[in-house]
């Protein structure tokens, strides 16, 4: 078992996130990953149902953790409301930095995959300018 992963943003930045994680990986996702889609015609409500209807059909056992975008926005806000249930983990800032580093450590437990994937997110910030 292993611990699953539940993108929830704008639109289908999670979707292509996803995408780019397993192009860049060259190899098929390590961890069970599915996306949610929020756009400016959803019901709110039917998309908390969805996300939760998610969380029960990809969670291994291990938990679920839930990576969305903006902090505040609509997709976190229905994450927010998912948290309640045990044995989920819900992240905002969601970036590839982010994905690319909790598929690096697909062994881990919810708790420390959490704390990968935001030292990825940190860790993903460079001022390039600075490097010179």
């Amino acid at each position: 078992m292993s611990v699953s992963i539940l993108t929830v943003t704008h639109g289908k930045l999670g979707n292509e996130l996803l995408d780019t994680t397993e192009s860049m990986l060259d190899s098929p996702l390590p961890l069970t990953c599915q996306s949610l889609s929020v756009t400016n015609t959803c019901n709110a409500d039917e998309l908390l149902s969805r996300a939760q209807n998610l969380c029960a059909e990809i969670d291994e056992g291990d938990g679920v953790l839930v990576l969305t975008d903006i902090f505040g926005s609509t997709p976190s806000n229905i994450c927010n409301k998912i948290d309640t249930v045990t044995n989920i983990r819900v992240l905002a800032g969601l970036s590839l930095p982010m994905l690319i580093r909790t598929m690096n450590y697909p062994d881990l437990s919810l708790d420390k995959l959490a704390e990968k994937a935001l030292s990825g997110a940190r860790d993903g910030i460079v001022d390039c300018s600075m490097k010179r």
